[in-house]
C-alpha cells in the first residue's frame, strides 16, 4: 500500500500533543497533591497552636487564678511565624450533654461563677437521660443531691454560707426524666449519681421563669492558631473549678485518729 505525502507530519503532530497534554495532567496532579501535602502540614501546625492557646488558657485560670475577663488579651508569637491568640469571649451554654455517669461515679453542675458568687438566677433544673449498656432489662436512675448557699445582705465573693447541705436527694423515675426546683437567689452545686446501671446521654438544662439559661460554673475557652497561610480555631466548654476525683468524695479529715469498729481515737494535745 502506497500512503500519500505528508500524511505522517500531520499524525506525529497529533501524538505529540496528546503525549503532551497527558504530561501536563499528570504534572497538574502531582503538584496538586503535592500542595496538599504542604497546607495539610500548614493546618496540623496551625491546630497544634490552637490548642497551646487553650492549654494556656487552662493554665492561667486553674493554676494561677487569672480572672476570665483578663484571659482575652493573651496571645504568644513565635520565630518560626506561628502564633495563637485568644478567640472568642466568655460564654455560657444553656444545655450540658454528659456521656455517661456509672454507678461508681458522680458528676458535679456548679449553678454559680467562682469569679463573682452570686444567686444562680435558675429556678428549675430539667435532667433527661437513657439506659446504658450495662442495664439489660433494668432501667438506669439518677439521684441528684446539692449543696445550697444562701446570701444575706450584699453578696461578697468571700462572704457566704453554707445553708443546707445535699439535703434534697430526689430519685429520677423510670421515664428518665427529672425536674428539680431550685431557689433563684440561692447559689448550688448539684451532684448526680447513677443508680442501678449506668446512666448514657445525659442532658441537662436550667431555666427560669421557663426561659433557658446558661450555666454560670462553665467557661468558655477559645484560642486561634496560625501557622503561616492556614488558620485553625479551637473552642472547649468546661467546668471553671477543677472538681476533685470520687476518690475524695468520703474522706473524713480530722486532727485524731480514725478507727474502724470499736476503740477509743487518740487526739493531740
Amino acid at each position: 500500500m502506497r500512503l500519500k505525502s505528508g500524511n505522517i507530519l500531520p499524525m506525529s503532530i497529533m501524538m505529540t500533543f496528546m503525549i503532551l497534554l497527558a504530561g501536563i495532567g499528570i504534572g497538574t496532579v502531582v503538584l496538586e497533591g503535592s500542595k496538599r501535602s504542604v497546607d495539610t502540614d500548614k493546618s496540623i501546625s496551625a491546630y497544634y497552636m490552637a490548642d497551646s492557646g487553650v492549654e494556656r488558657q487552662l493554665y492561667e485560670i486553674r493554676k494561677i487564678g487569672t480572672p476570665v475577663s483578663q484571659v482575652t488579651a493573651l496571645s504568644s508569637t513565635y520565630p518560626n511565624g506561628s502564633s495563637w491568640k485568644y478567640d472568642g469571649s466568655y460564654a455560657t451554654t444553656t444545655q450540658k450533654v454528659i456521656s455517661s455517669v456509672a454507678t461508681t461515679s458522680f458528676e458535679v453542675i456548679d449553678l454559680f461563677n467562682p469569679d463573682e458568687i452570686g444567686p444562680a438566677n435558675i429556678d428549675t433544673v430539667t435532667i433527661r437521660w437513657q439506659n446504658g449498656a450495662d442495664c439489660g432489662s433494668s432501667f438506669a436512675n439518677i439521684e441528684v443531691g446539692y449543696a445550697e448557699w444562701n446570701f444575706s445582705g450584699s453578696i461578697v465573693p468571700d462572704q457566704y454560707t453554707i445553708n443546707r447541705k445535699d439535703n434534697l436527694l430526689v430519685v429520677g423515675p423510670a421515664d428518665q426524666e427529672l425536674i428539680v426546683s431550685l431557689n433563684p437567689n440561692r447559689a448550688y452545686r448539684l451532684r448526680l449519681n447513677a443508680l442501678r446501671c449506668t446512666a448514657a446521654n445525659i442532658q441537662v438544662q436550667t431555666t427560669l421563669a421557663g426561659a433557658p439559661q446558661g450555666f454560670p460554673g462553665d467557661i468558655t475557652l477559645a484560642a486561634e492558631g496560625t501557622y503561616q497561610s492556614a488558620t485553625q480555631k479551637i473552642a472547649v466548654t468546661m467546668p471553671k473549678l477543677d472538681v476533685l476525683s470520687g476518690l475524695f468524695s468520703y474522706v473524713i479529715f480530722s486532727e485524731c485518729t480514725l478507727l474502724k469498729g470499736s476503740g477509743s481515737p487518740v487526739c493531740p494535745p
